[in-house]
């Protein structure tokens, strides 16, 4: 009888154990980050949900112009919101000192990480100013945003308009963009005029922000979701585009049609010699080069159709491949694209010689 009874009461206690293991495996209240594919970003913050984001964006973007990583801007808000709110927030980044809109966007396309996110942050502009027109810039930053939309269709969209932006018809495209997709807008130009320090005192080189800086780019991200969060709003959408065309998808060409003093050198085809050639037949309206840029890069000049388009360095402090953008609104195809080693050198570049290294051209796909 006794025997029977320890065995009854060992059957309760296993019972009860499994309760409770089920309850905290599947009955928390507390999901993890991405679990509740239905509640936007806005829901999640008033129901202190975990929360996931994603960054795509430039050197601001990453957080370069501090030396402490806890002072990025994204590592501030992150703080911000597990002390005060008790909301946790992770984040992933497709992110690229120097990067154009262009690199984000075929980045975004062959991002290998596919867990849902409920906030994406787009923070470009100040690197596109340099390689092309207003207009290119527009239609390159909403087929962005659109990609961006179309795999986390949940997803809010916040546009940043960086401090360091002193072209203004590339902020409007920024503005207009925003506006027509109904997503947030940060515009970091007014905050920092308004903050009562000089621009000296909030970067590190007029451009990259200082810990100083970057925590007035937190606090106003920061103040922005909530506003909009006590407002009900809701995540941006995806009408139909402003610009005809959408960059939706990429293709390599690896092959050259001409090789002329390039060699194989890895998956690299490499020269340093003036006047070295190489050319691709390629189809689409839009072109970029991937390269390997490095502390020993060159120049190249840039001619499709025989017409001269640009002149391109590929030097950088390290090693680190890059997709170049080259042109956009070109006709319709089929192109030649001519890469010539130029005789020129970087200003940076400080070995005897200096190389350029290139695995293929970029377009966007026709079909």
């Amino acid at each position: 009888m006794k025997n029977r009874f320890i065995l009854m009461l060992l059957s309760i206690t296993s019972a009860t154990m499994a309760i409770v293991i089920l309850f905290i495996l599947f009955g928390s209240t507390e999901k993890t980050y991405g679990f509740d594919k239905n509640s936007s970003v806005y829901e999640k913050m008033n129901h202190k949900k975990a929360i996931s984001y994603l960054v795509i964006g430039d050197s601001i973007g990453r957080g370069s112009g501090t030396e402490n990583p806890a002072m990025r801007w994204f590592k501030i808000l992150e703080r911000r919101f597990f002390i005060e709110d008790a909301i946790r927030l992770k984040g992933d980044y497709i992110v690229q000192s120097g990067a154009t809109a262009f690199e984000g966007l075929y980045k975004l396309t062959s991002h290998k990480e596919n867990r849902p996110v409920d906030l994406i942050f787009f923070v470009f502009g100040e690197n596109d100013r340099k390689y092309m027109q207003a207009g290119e810039f527009g239609h390159l930053y909403e087929s962005l945003m659109r990609q961006a939309k179309t795999l986390h269709p949940n997803a809010e969209l916040i546009t940043i308009t960086e401090s360091s932006l002193t072209f203004d018809d590339f902020a409007k495209q920024i503005a207009a963009i925003t506006g027509h997709y109904q997503a947030a807008s940060i515009d970091m130009r007014p905050v920092f005029q308004a903050s009562g320090y000089t621009a000296e005192e909030l970067t590190r080189d007029l451009v990259h922000p200082n810990e100083k800086g970057y925590q007035l780019y937190s606090d106003t991200i920061y103040s922005k979701l909530w506003e909009n969060a006590s407002n009900n709003k809701k995540p941006a959408i995806l009408p139909p585009p402003l610009y005809e065309d959408s960059f939706l998808g990429f293709q390599e060409v690896m092959k050259p049609d001409r090789l002329d003093g390039f060699v194989p050198k890895g998956s690299f085809l490499e020269s340093h010699h003036t006047g070295a050639v190489l050319e691709y037949e390629f189809s689409g309206s839009l072109v970029g080069a991937k390269v390997l840029r490095g502390p020993d890069g060159g120049i190249f000049n840039v001619y499709i159709d025989d017409k001269f388009i640009t002149s391109l360095s590929t030097w950088w402090p390290f090693e680190k491949e890059r997709s170049l953008y080259i042109a956009s609104s070109l006709a319709d195809g089929p192109h030649n694209i001519r890469i010539e080693v130029s005789e020129r050198k970087s200003p940076y570049t400080k070995t005897a010689k200096s190389f350029i290294r290139i695995s293929s051209i970029i377009s966007n796909k026709t079909e």
